[in-house]
């Protein structure tokens, strides 16, 4: 366990195709620019509001369960045990891609506009982007929806962030099935 956990991480997302780059005292990877490596041991995705170590990292973001993180950890450090652990059959790999769907559209987008007027952004600029079909209000929760597009404006990417956080930290999430890189994403 303690090699698995001790695992430079910067090296691991190298090795899984990530563009690795270093930003201050942190390391982060052009594709998650919310990620932030600290000590190349611990990570913290900002976006999400989660993080861990490099096990953590392998279940979030490559879908592995606990056994095969720590087995590819051990693998990839050249120390692979002789006696794999048997794991279940039924593995997330198992499972259908989850299709991506947008959330349903709220008829007015007042409590974002409020949300994002409150935080100091400019109405005009909360307008281009709702204007855009960038930016919405979620019909179900109310929450802030921020919508990615690949290249030929495809969505293909959505964020969410609550709107409603007086009591600590407010909801933040992906909507399922969200695949676009933020490297594809259309700059607009």
């Amino acid at each position: 366990m303690q090699i698995a956990r001790e695992t430079d991480l910067p090296e691991l997302l190298s090795h899984l195709g990530y563009q690795v780059k270093r930003v201050g005292r942190f390391h982060t990877t052009a594709e998650m620019d919310s990620l932030r490596i600290k000590d190349r041991r611990t990570w913290f995705g900002y976006s999400q509001g989660i993080g861990g170590d490099a096990i953590t990292f392998l279940q979030q973001f490559c879908d592995k369960t606990f056994p095969e993180a720590v087995e590819y950890l051990l693998t990839f450090q050249g120390k692979a045990r002789d006696a794999p652990v048997k794991t279940k059959s039924v593995t997330k790999q198992d499972e259908p891609p989850k299709e991506f769907a947008l959330p349903p559209r709220n008829v007015d987008d007042r409590r974002v506009f409020a949300y994002l007027r409150k935080r100091g952004i400019a109405a005009q600029v909360i307008r281009q982007f709702m204007n855009s079909g960038s930016l919405y209000e979620d019909a179900v929760h109310y929450n802030c929806v921020f919508v990615g597009r690949d290249h030929t404006g495809q969505a293909g990417y959505a964020g969410l962030r609550g709107t409603y956080d007086r009591d600590g930290k407010g909801f933040r999430g992906d909507v399922s099935g969200s695949r676009i890189a933020a490297h594809q994403l259309r700059q607009g």
